[in-house]
């Protein structure tokens, strides 16, 4: 459902904020933002049912900062490894 930016699920199965699993979980997002997480909650009309385990969306953290150390070194290597490398 969207109604003015706002998009409604129910999750099948959801990890919540406290750590716990929950069942039949309402989820409403509004402008990017989650404004509601209610296990067993009356969803709205027109709300998207999602199935399975639900999880939070995980950051990003992973960084290429060491390409910084390595540039400009010289490559060594065949960059090949195992049987029948050479």
């Amino acid at each position: 459902m969207s109604m003015n930016g706002q998009t409604a699920y129910v999750c099948e199965l959801a990890w919540l904020p406290t750590g716990e699993l929950g069942s039949e979980v309402v989820v409403e997002v509004d402008d990017g933002r989650f404004v509601r997480v209610e296990p067993g909650g009356r969803p709205p009309d027109g709300a998207s049912r999602l199935t399975g385990l639900t999880l939070p969306g995980f950051a990003n953290a992973h960084s290429h900062a060491f390409h910084r150390a390595l540039r400009g070194a010289p490559i060594t290597g065949t960059g090949r490894s195992g049987p029948g490398a050479s």
